[in-house]
């Protein structure tokens, strides 16, 4: 037998009630709490969408809809249909409201799709004489369809609408229209745009959920639905702050709400996620801010209303998919829950959106970091979330308390998973603990004991992600295609822009237990302080609405983020683990000494920052060794204890949908470094990510700086699977070019195509000094390693400090001191994303130029200052457009009197617009 509990836990006398009613020795209500349909009789209304709904003294009233119809009117208490007026013209799109003895009807359409056009009028249906009258004017500017009407306190607010059929012009507009004079007030617009949406009132509130930004100009008519929900307080006049616990489950457009109690009721609705009308109906709590699901449709439909009259809600008519057909006629009711239905046994929790971090606590047995028992080697958290034909096996880790973050704890009962839904929709979860000797390490999902932990199962509703451009989760995951980077929910490539350093950017005050031990440094390497990152210069760049943890601690690295991100990077290069290394001060465990046990709250703090990384759109690159300890776990192998360390690194970090592991900085053994891992090693560790790694990160290894180096420690690897590209170093500037498009074209030749970022230049003493110490704004790194890598096939650049200026490698603690970098990258990024089509590659037949070509239809090249720049088209027989860019300061493109070259034979561009500054040339085919 199977019992249908109210709550997590029943009480005892609960409990009792439940099973006596189950075994017939007392009364309790067997009527399932579901929608039921309803026949009426006499003359049948009209089938019809995108009409309004009203009851009016115990009867429903059917308006409006597409083309001109009459009123149909169903009484509930006799169950029989009437037949009234014609409306006096077409009108649809409206949400009416009952004002005294008459139904308005404020900010309707007419016309025909998509260019329907707003009624300039109020319009009052007087039910007890059966007629239509017209009432106050609307002012132009404020004329719209599709909006949200309510009456509060002898007024009616109208929120939201679009102004231009569904051609466009969705509005984030509020107005406020006295019925009795005609006066109409504009009241600050809402947060978002939105139409096709209905509102309600409840306790002086004005709430707003669900609607969408139609644009059929662009293509985009059902799927710009909005998540989030509006809240216009009536008494202050003012919207409020709302947060993602008033994100609406199921982003729909079209749907009916009413208020019933202190909920909010959205029912059904349109969207561009399936065919079928939605059915789903869910409920807004506006006390304790909770979505609650109730009953479904027995139909999905769209494009009407709904209203309550005595105990039921009711809906009829409508449209039972997207778009305008099937028209219904049927009507359903629900009974209203005066008392509260059964609840699932599975947890519902908030609803998220596609690629940002849906996170799950559970609690389990209490321990600690340091408990006989290891929580981390000796217990195994593994998640499964499915949807539809979707699922995904995610590692999960212990937590402390849940919030050690902000109290540093290290025992506790939470464990945690993190995770990134790949798409939308109702995701189900399962959540299995299971304890044993060393089980994190097993593969077998059967393996040890069982562990209880409440609420192991539940429902995660996702919308589709519409956060951009604030939150650049929206973009999806990255992901590789020919050698560049790319965001799933976006067409063209991503250059990659960003900082090398310093590499132990998390040695940082503000993390717990972090400090620097004894300096290890070696030639070759920046020297290191006694004392770890503050950042204090970047805390002004710190924003109220950041994070932080603890007491305000935390701000000066978000804000150097930030600084960064606001010079258009989108990538930060730094180590997990030095241990042993040049700073010797970044682990991820409870001390240096230990491989198995993890710092719960440094760790945490930790993904605070990347997920504000994240937000921002700065991809995490993460280096997980150096190359003084890659013998350091298991002498290079992935044993034990380098299996558990990647795990945590997966378990905690891998749900950033922008990220990328690194191997390790300067992977290999060298004759200056020759205790490195082999060939074999590294290929084992690379599998054991790509094999682990649910979401397929890219697998990249930061190279050494020599080309002999590079030749002996990449040849092998040429081919191989799982390694997907190189964070490149070269020691010359000058052979940047030269060298990068050598390793593109050998993994091409060996049926895996590389990715390759140039991240680390030489000489080490140098790398990319600050802008004071480089009069010539940074020529030679703009010529030969910024434009010289990018027209070689490059997927990006980092910049790495080098060695011998205060602020290096490992000390720098202010990004503004190479802002004349940041600025010059970001224009070339730019440029190779706006230009980039598929197919363009470096030119083959100069190799000594700094040159991109797509077959014979398009060129890029740079041309240096004072510099002639020769282009062999030989066998070319058209013209091109050329067209010039400033590689310093970015703007327009510029033409010059020589606007078009022919091809033939070797062609000299030599009429940029200054011959004394560099430029790059774009050349187009006419």
């Amino acid at each position: 037998m199977r019992l249908t509990l109210r709550s997590k836990r029943l009480t005892g006398v609960r409990l009792l009630f439940v099973l006596l009613c189950s075994f017939g020795l007392a009364a309790c209500e067997t009527t399932p709490w579901e929608w039921e349909r309803v026949h009426g009789t006499g003359e049948q209304p009209v089938a019809r969408h995108e009409a309004g709904l009203v009851a009016y003294q115990g009867r429903l009233f059917l308006l409006g809809g597409r083309r001109v119809n009459p009123v149909n009117i169903f009484d509930p208490a006799t169950g029989e249909w009437s037949t009234g007026a014609e409306s006096p013209l077409e009108l649809h799109h409206f949400q009416p409201v009952v004002f005294d003895d008459h139904i308005l009807l404020i900010g309707a359409m007419t016309g025909a799709y998509p260019t329907e056009q707003p009624v300039g009028k109020v319009i009052r249906y007087r039910p007890q004489e059966d007629r239509f009258e017209w009432g106050h004017e609307i002012p132009m500017s404020r004329r719209r369809g599709g909006a949200g009407v309510v009456f509060h306190d002898g007024y009616f607010y109208i929120v939201g609408g679009i102004t231009n059929g569904h051609v466009g012009g969705s509005v984030p507009w509020l107005d406020r229209y006295d019925p009795a004079t005609g006066l109409w007030e504009v009241l600050p617009d809402a947060p978002h745009s939105r139409d096709h949406i209905q509102v309600e009132v409840v306790d002086d509130k004005l709430f707003v959920f669900g609607g969408r930004r139609t644009s059929q100009g662009t293509g985009n008519v059902l799927n710009l639905t909005e998540s989030a929900g509006d809240v216009f307080d009536l008494q202050n006049q003012s919207w409020v702050e709302t947060g993602a616990a008033f994100e609406i489950p199921t982003m729909r457009a079209g749907q009916s709400v009413v208020a019933w109690q202190d909920e909010i009721v959205v029912i059904g609705g349109e969207s561009a996620t399936q065919q079928l009308a939605h059915d789903e109906v869910e409920a807004f709590n506006v006390t304790d801010e909770t979505w609650r699901t109730w009953p479904r449709l027995g139909r999905g439909r769209h494009g009407t209303g709904a209203a309550i009259i005595g105990d039921y809600l009711y809906t009829l008519g409508g449209s039972g998919e997207r778009g305008g057909s099937p028209e219904l006629i049927d009507i359903e009711r629900l009974k209203l829950p005066h008392s509260e239905p059964s609840k699932p046994t599975q947890r519902q929790t908030r609803s998220h959106q596609t690629w940002a971090p849906i996170v799950l606590q559970f609690r389990g047995p209490v321990t600690s970091e340091t408990d006989d028992v290891n929580p981390f080697l000796d217990y195994r958290l593994l998640v499964t979330f499915s949807s539809g034909e979707s699922q995904f096996v995610i590692r999960g880790f212990y937590a402390a308390d849940g919030d050690s973050a902000n109290t540093s704890a290290s025992a506790g009962d939470t464990w945690q998973v993190n995770f990134h839904p790949p798409h939308n929709g109702k995701w189900e979860y399962s959540a299995s603990l299971r304890s044993g000797h060393e089980i994190a390490l097993a593969v077998a999902a059967g393996a040890g004991v069982d562990v209880p932990v409440e609420d192991a199962t539940g429902v995660v509703w996702v919308n589709r992600s519409d956060t951009m451009p604030t939150d650049k989760r929206a973009r999806g995951a990255l992901t590789i295609e020919n050698g560049y980077f790319r965001f799933a929910n976006q067409e063209n490539v991503s250059i990659k822009r960003g900082a090398n350093s310093p590499e132990n950017l998390l040695a940082y005050s503000d993390f717990d237990a972090t400090y620097r031990r004894t300096s290890q440094t070696r030639d070759g390497e920046a020297r290191a302080t006694t004392a770890v990152h503050r950042f204090a210069s970047h805390k002004a760049d710190w924003r109220a609405e950041d994070t932080s943890w603890g007491e305000g601690r935390g701000e000066s690295l978000i804000g150097a983020m930030n600084y960064l991100a606001s010079q258009g990077m989108n990538s930060q290069y730094f180590l997990t683990m030095n241990i042993a290394g040049d700073g010797d001060d970044v682990w991820p465990y409870v001390d240096a000494d230990t491989r198995d046990r993890f710092d719960c709250s440094r760790l945490a703090q930790w993904d605070l920052v990347f997920s504000h990384m994240q937000r921002l759109g700065v991809m995490l690159h993460v280096v997980l060794q150096e190359t003084e300890n890659e013998l350091l776990l298991d002498g290079g192998e992935t044993g034990r204890f380098r299996q558990l360390y990647l795990l945590e690194m997966i378990a905690r970090f891998g749900h950033h949908p922008a990220l990328v592991w690194n191997l390790g900085e300067e992977n290999g053994p060298v004759p200056w470094s020759p205790n490195g891992q082999t060939t074999a090693q590294r290929m084992t560790m690379a599998s054991f990510l790509k094999s682990r790694d649910p979401y397929d990160h890219a697998v990249l290894l930061h190279t050494h700086a020599s080309r002999n180096d590079k030749t002996a420690i990449l040849t092998p690897l040429l081919g191989f699977e799982s390694i997907d590209g190189l964070s490149f170093q070269v020691d010359d500037p000058a052979r940047v070019s030269e060298e990068l498009r050598q390793w593109r074209q050998a993994s091409m030749d060996a049926g895996h195509q590389w990715l390759i970022t140039m991240d680390e230049i030489g000489p080490w003493q140098r790398g990319a000094a600050p802008d004071a110490e480089s009069p010539d704004s940074h020529a030679q790194l703009r010529q030969d390693v910024l434009w010289g890598s990018l027209l070689a096939g490059a997927a990006g650049v980092e910049w790495y400090y080098g060695a011998q200026w205060a602020q290096n490698d490992l000390t720098s603690e202010d990004w503004r001191e190479r802002e004349s970098l940041w600025r010059q990258t970001n224009v070339a990024a730019e440029l190779i994303e706006s230009i980039f089509i598929p197919g363009l590659t470096p030119c083959l037949r100069e190799p000594k130029l700094h040159c991109l070509q797509k077959d014979q239809d398009r060129y890029v090249l740079y041309r240096r200052a004072n510099t002639s720049l020769a282009l062999d088209l030989s066998g070319v027989d058209h013209w091109f457009d050329v067209r010039w860019f400033d590689p310093v300061g970015g703007g327009a493109f510029i033409a010059t009197e020589e606007a078009r070259v022919r091809g033939g034979g070797q062609t000299t561009l030599d009429r940029p617009p200054d011959k004394t500054k560099d430029w790059v040339a774009i050349l187009d085919r006419m």
